[in-house]
């Protein structure tokens, strides 16, 4: 295995982790509650299983996106794939909406890309927002658009323009292997922002000539 490599991976399995940490600890500690108790407390009975559905979510979505193509089968599973992860971004001072302008007939790879941008797409969105994703068959194009208060990482941008070459971090690990995926077929990505927007758009790479 190439050194590079080995780095990502390390980079993807801290990053996964960190993700899933919180609402591992979460599930732990109202179970340990709920042992001191000596009993099934209502409310705390609800935190665990609510923070165990979090969990699940997001080992689908990670299972999705780093993992096999096999989940991805169509356009309605990779919708409700992301916007589960998506949800288990929320608490009561964030929330995002996610719009969906896309068609059913498109080929399978697209599917990760999707879930990839959204995933880089939300942490453009700290403090949630609207998402709206476009990918029309046959224009060989996905377009994410994020409108709120949007904060965007400069090395998503170097990453983007193809003038990355540090150790890749957890952070940046999504966009690192959007840009991996892109690569295997013959995509690029460029990021883009306009007041409280940003725009991150895949697509074929222009020929040149």
């Amino acid at each position: 295995m190439p050194q590079s490599d080995l780095v990502f991976s390390k980079a993807a399995v801290t990053r996964i982790s960190h993700d899933l940490a919180g609402v591992i600890s979460a599930v732990s500690n109202s179970l340990a509650l709920l042992d001191e108790l000596g009993g099934a407390d209502q409310e705390t009975l609800k935190l665990a299983m609510d923070n165990a559905d979090i969990l699940m979510k997001r080992l689908r979505f990670f299972r999705a996106v780093f993992g096999n193509e096999g989940p991805l089968s169509d356009m309605d599973t990779a919708r409700r794939i992301l916007e589960e992860y998506l949800s288990t971004l929320e608490n009561r001072a964030v929330h995002y909406e996610c719009i969906w302008k896309t068609d059913r007939e498109l080929p399978i790879f697209v599917f990760r890309l999707i879930l990839l941008g959204g995933m880089i797409v939300a942490d453009t969105l700290p403090r949630g927002g609207k998402i709206t994703v476009y990918a029309e068959a046959g224009s060989h194009c996905v377009r994410f658009e994020a409108e709120g208060r949007t904060a965007v990482d400069p090395l998503l941008v170097s990453i983007a323009e193809g003038t990355y070459g540090d150790v890749p971090t957890p952070k940046i690990v999504p966009a690192v292997f959007l840009q991996k995926c892109l690569s295997e077929q013959g995509w690029s990505m460029s990021v883009s922002e306009q007041d409280e927007k940003v725009v991150i758009r895949l697509g074929e790479k222009e020929r040149q000539g």
